[in-house]
């Protein structure tokens, strides 16, 4: 790529966490795009637009705000939910005279302005506009021949569509058109929109493992070999609880899981250590070994990490 691009960076809480093997994929694969990412300092969690947007939105909204005020650049996330609440309130600022008012109250306090204009990026609708499928795929050193998966765009990406207006938000397809550029065949399943369940474990945890159960079991039924995601929480799900899925419905999935940023390290020619697929719960390496040689998988030493 020629163009060079600048952004804050924002990964959000869970990914730096629990999921650190996701910001490094992104920073290696951002960095040969042609992207700078300099950090957000004093910045805080989103806040996440789920707990926190309904028991005090005026709270959430300037927690929200003053974030977005520290960036001296657009903002980049690696976060579907932190996503949301930047646009969210982005929004909520722009279309409320009297919210803009009351919040650049709470700001004044703490010595910041209220931003303008859009500041947030999420980094896959990034790939998709900025760089596209067609560039995406001159940059391939390693395709992904072979490989059958499933794509899991998650609630936040998406929706509400009046609001982020990207893709369809019933079947949205466009971030599957990287997969395909990396050479993947991107296979179609049924209720492709169904929530993870992430969000539902902090009050039943019953209902949020039965979620991820038929969204795994529907996945896995439709011959993929492998689900890719852009959402930590659906990551969280997915890979990190499908044992405890696996042991609460007494069987066995198997499923590997990966972050679209791990997906196109592979296809650009990062090896799995660098791009740390060994922090995957569901074991990688057997899937890994199969797309780059046996010999090459081996060498590169993905392994199994043990909860």
């Amino acid at each position: 790529m020629t163009e060079n691009y600048e952004y804050c960076f924002f990964p959000g809480c869970l990914i730096r966490a629990r999921l650190p093997h996701i910001e490094k994929s992104a920073r290696l694969v951002l960095e040969r795009l042609g992207v700078e990412l300099s950090e957000l300092e004093g910045a805080s969690c989103c806040p996440n637009p789920i707990y926190f947007r309904d028991l005090d939105h005026e709270a959430w909204l300037t927690l929200a705000a003053r974030n977005l005020s520290l960036a001296e650049k657009p903002i980049m996330t690696l976060c579907s939910g932190c996503y949301s609440t930047f646009r969210d309130a982005e929004h909520a600022l722009e279309k409320s005279a009297k919210l803009r008012h009351k919040i650049g109250e709470h700001l004044d306090r703490l010595g910041r302005k209220i931003p303008s204009g859009s500041r947030v990026e999420h980094f896959a609708r990034f790939l998709f506009e900025k760089v596209g499928p067609a560039m995406l795929a001159e940059q391939v050193l390693r395709p992904l021949k072979g490989l059958k998966v499933v794509f899991h765009p998650g609630c936040h990406l998406v929706r509400p569509s009046r609001i982020h207006e990207f893709d369809d938000p019933d079947n949205p397809t466009k971030l599957e058109e990287l997969v395909w550029a990396l050479g993947a065949e991107v296979l179609e399943y049924p209720r492709k929109m169904l929530c993870c369940g992430f969000t539902v474990m902090g009050a039943d945890r019953d209902l949020s493992l039965r979620m991820g159960f038929e969204k795994l079991e529907i996945m896995k039924d439709s011959g993929a070999q492998a689900v890719v995601l852009v959402c930590p929480s659906c990551m969280v799900q997915l890979d990190r609880n499908q044992r405890l899925i696996e042991q609460e419905f007494d069987t066995e999935l198997s499923l590997p899981v990966f972050y679209l940023t791990e997906l196109i390290g592979l296809a650009l020619g990062e090896s799995p250590d660098d791009l740390g697929l060994g922090l995957h719960l569901v074991n990688v390496r057997p899937l890994v070994e199969e797309l780059l040689g046996a010999e090459e998988g081996r060498d590169s030493d993905v392994p199994r990490v043990r909860s």
